[in-house]
């Protein structure tokens, strides 16, 4: 009856660590990172290369998918937007901080856990601005109207104070459906222990229970979920 005991607890162990392979490590200086946490998370867990250096188009769809089970589709669209802008000599290849370029799919004014271009830093986390999203997250779970109302009140303090504001919108909803859905995982809803982890750690919650999605999510599946937000805003 103990070795049953010890061996059922030994497998809820296993089953909330990162998954062989993939555990997370803090990047090292010379790594590079973008402005995206749900990039930067893939490449801290090795579903992208952790170096973050000269990326090919294949590595960036099968980390997408084998991390957040996300379609081919979307993840083409959003790396060919930086393409033409890469810095690895390779219009092939993407360094994870080409992503800095402003006002595309990864950085933006208004951003959720970034300041802005205008003030200098767009690449790193800030701890201030992200406090201020949190702060709305009060339950277990995060409803897309309170996503939505975090969003806009966010997108409407940065705007206030920055002369150069250029956001979108449906860029910074974009933003918002694309960590609520990355977020969901296996669960109907998104844990805000999940989202705090996300963020704040550029960590996937394994250890917090969080699992993959079995269902591949698509472009349209974000553009659907972006729909609900603005009504909800």
């Amino acid at each position: 009856m103990l070795i049953k005991i010890g061996l059922a607890l030994l497998l809820a162990t296993l089953a909330l660590c990162d998954p062989k392979g993939h555990q997370w490590h803090h990047p090292r200086p010379t790594d590079r990172r973008s402005p995206c946490p749900a990039i930067n998370s893939l490449a801290n867990h090795g579903y992208l290369p952790r170096h973050g250096q000269n990326i090919t188009l294949v590595e960036f769809i099968k980390g997408f998918k084998d991390g957040f089970n996300f379609d081919r589709a979307f993840t083409a669209f959003s790396v060919g937007l930086y393409q033409p802008f890469t810095s690895t000599g390779s219009i092939g290849t993407l360094n994870l901080n080409d992503l800095d370029h402003h006002n595309l799919a990864g950085e933006h004014d208004g951003s959720l856990s970034r300041n802005d271009l205008y003030f200098g830093d767009n690449h790193s986390f800030n701890k201030t601005i992200w406090d201020t999203v949190a702060a709305h997250f009060k339950d277990d779970t995060i409803s897309i109207p309170t996503a939505a109302r975090a969003r806009k009140e966010r997108f409407a303090a940065a705007a206030a104070i920055n002369p150069n504001f250029t956001a979108s919108e449906t860029g910074s909803m974009g933003e918002t459906a694309l960590y609520l859905t990355a977020m969901r995982g296996q669960n109907q809803e998104t844990k805000t222990e999940f989202v705090e982890v996300f963020f704040r750690e550029e960590r996937i919650p394994f250890n917090e229970g969080w699992r993959r999605s079995n269902h591949t999510t698509t472009l349209e599946d974000l553009g659907e979920l972006g729909m609900k937000i603005a009504a909800a805003t």
